[in-house]
């Protein structure tokens, strides 16, 4: 399209991720990599297969570089699409087949390996499926990775430019978020992609405003040129008149006006409208994720995922490096709780760490967190010794991960002592009253929570992955995403058994998993009786706001309703006039 042209025109898409943006477009052409075709003589085939080799381990390196960096902006869920890309990169078919055309054409490697993914990727675009259209952006994101790794091309650096821009690409991968500065990015806008889409995924996260099925985006739009995205109603408006300005300028306005008195509820009280007590933490990875200031709208932190600090150091940190960062988080928690999670390594997360084990088909369900660290006495011993030592300069609590039985709870504890026994010897400063919790998402936890609630001082539920769990959903799998339904009502009723099993045994219980965070699931939960919501700091004002806003009798009764529907759609469709009722009456 001719960057001169002005006069405006509506384009239409899909919005995935809600926002308004008005900017300069960005247009990022995706390069073709130049694959060149030469002979390999037989000596040098064993430095041929060293090289291919060597590509594959430094891309894996670099993914899950990626994802560890992502994990602190996005929450461990939504970088697990990064998951995805590790199964394409050690695909065994695409692997095997790579050596094998090598050995019999006798071509370099990187030639060999492309028309590998070339053929792949014609095979898979045969077949109309929305499941397949995205492994193969996927496999064209890894495979460019790869094929740079192997002719040493480095990967273009666009986050240099001094102003916030709107993306625009046919297709923007994942990693193309480690291109760009993240504050830099306006809106993201591409032909490809679907509701479910990794980079919808991440937009939704990162708070991006986001527009996928733009036919022909990139001779549609030029770089420079002015363009507004509304990522509510999927509407891409270019070289907007004034007119239309002015229109989003009061929609924006009024956007700007709720956040406000959301804003408004962060002084007051933690408290329903009919005076019931309640909760509200927020979910970290490291100090630096507790804004300032933040500690005197909420009541403390409510999940520090210690594994992210893990994957930063890429090793096993010691003892003293461990207490640096978990006392840096308590002290900056100004006496108020933090509940630091133990390690929830293995299995998908950073195998380079876990060389201890061997490949495994499943690492959701397989060998992690407490699995792991009750296997591994010297690595879980040094990481509770940590903790406890923090201990001394707030109230701290150990909250322990993946529990599927009381059995692990109570070896835990075993330890836990054994490590309190331990700083006494030495005579190292320690909190001797240190709660210890049970996070509850394996269905058998979940199913056994009256039991397991009697080994714990608290229980945390990590909704992720009990609903993942649940309802055999991969949420981030395409082909099965339409499944994952947080209001199926067996999830409903695990949940609330949960709460009651937690109660029946007088500890209190929180929700440290998405659900906490959804405006339209939070009146339900505090139904039910959860004590504690735990979430990223950015939804901290709306949700003390909702639940300052609700009667918890009014809740109650919701709950009631709900646990007698029989279908996800009823369920959702009640949640949401609630909802709505609510803000209708607070929201002008």
């Amino acid at each position: 399209m001719n960057s001169q042209q002005t006069e405006e025109k509506a384009l239409k898409g899909l919005a995935v991720s809600k926002g308004i943006a008005y900017g300069e477009a960005f247009v990022m052409l995706k390069r073709d990599v130049e694959t060149p075709v030469y002979e390999i003589r037989d000596a040098d085939k064993p430095a041929e297969i060293k090289r291919f080799q060597d590509a594959i381990v430094k891309t894996r390196n670099e993914i899950q570089e990626l994802k560890s960096k992502l994990v602190k902006d996005v929450g461990e869920a939504e970088s697990a699409i990064f998951d995805a890309h590790l199964m394409v990169l050690e695909d065994v078919a695409i692997i095997q087949e790579t050596l094998q055309t090598f050995e019999r054409e006798h071509f370099n490697i990187e030639y060999c390996y492309s028309s590998v993914i070339n053929k792949f990727i014609s095979a898979f675009e045969r077949i109309e499926d929305s499941f397949i259209l995205e492994r193969i952006a996927d496999l064209r994101d890894v495979s460019r990775r790869v094929l740079d790794n192997l002719l040493g091309v480095e990967a273009p650096k666009i986050g240099t430019f001094s102003d916030p821009l709107i993306l625009v690409s046919s297709d923007f991968a994942p990693s193309d978020f480690a291109l760009v500065d993240k504050t830099k990015i306006l809106a993201i806008v591409t032909e490809k992609g679907s509701q479910t889409s990794h980079t919808a995924i991440l937009s939704r996260s990162l708070g991006i405003p986001c527009i996928v099925g733009i036919p022909n985006v990139e001779d549609e739009i030029s770089s420079g040129m002015f363009m507004l995205v509304d990522g509510y109603k999927g509407s891409l408006i270019l070289n907007p008149s004034a007119q239309i300005l002015r229109h989003y300028t009061e929609v924006e306005s009024v956007h700007r006006e709720v956040q406000k008195i959301f804003d408004s509820s962060l002084p007051f009280p933690a408290e329903t409208s009919d005076g019931v007590k309640f909760q509200v933490k927020i979910n970290i990875s490291s100090s630096e994720d507790i804004p300032d200031g933040a500690m005197n709208y909420c009541d403390g932190v409510g999940l520090f995922r210690t594994e992210n600090f893990f994957l930063d150091c890429g090793t096993f940190p010691d003892e003293e490096t461990q207490f640096a960062a978990y006392k840096k988080a308590v002290e900056k928690a100004g006496g108020k709780p933090v509940i630091i999670r133990t390690i929830d390594l293995g299995g998908d997360k950073n195998l380079n760490l876990m060389k201890l084990a061997g490949k495994e088909e499943n690492p959701f369900m397989g060998y992690r967190a407490i699995r792991f660290c009750l296997d591994h006495k010297d690595i879980f011993m040094a990481q509770l010794r940590a903790i406890l030592r923090a201990s001394a300069y707030g109230k701290v609590k150990i909250l322990l991960p993946m529990i599927s039985s009381i059995r692990e709870v109570e070896r835990a504890r075993i330890w836990i002592d054994e490590a309190k026994g331990e700083l006494t010897a030495l005579k190292k400063p320690f909190d001797s009253s240190v709660q210890v919790g049970a996070m509850i998402e394996v269905p058998s936890a979940a199913a056994t929570a009256d039991i397991i609630a009697e080994a714990c001082d608290f229980i945390s539920i990590g909704t992720n992955d009990l609903i993942q769990y649940l309802l055999a959903v991969d949420r981030v799998n395409d082909m099965v995403a339409y499944l994952y339904e947080p209001t199926h009502p067996a999830v409903i009723r695990t949940l609330n058994f949960v709460v009651e099993a937690a109660h029946k045994a007088k500890i209190p219980v929180g929700v440290c998993g998405e659900l906490a965070a959804d405006p339209v699931f939070v009146p339900l939960l505090l139904g039910m009786g959860v004590d504690e919501f735990s979430i990223s700091p950015k939804s901290l004002s709306e949700i003390k706001f909702l639940l300052q806003k609700t009667s918890f009798e009014a809740a109650k009764n919701l709950r009631d309703e709900v646990l007698s529907i029989k279908r996800s759609r009823h369920v959702i469709s009640r949640l949401r006039s609630f909802h709505y009722e609510l803000m209708r009456l607070y929201v002008k």
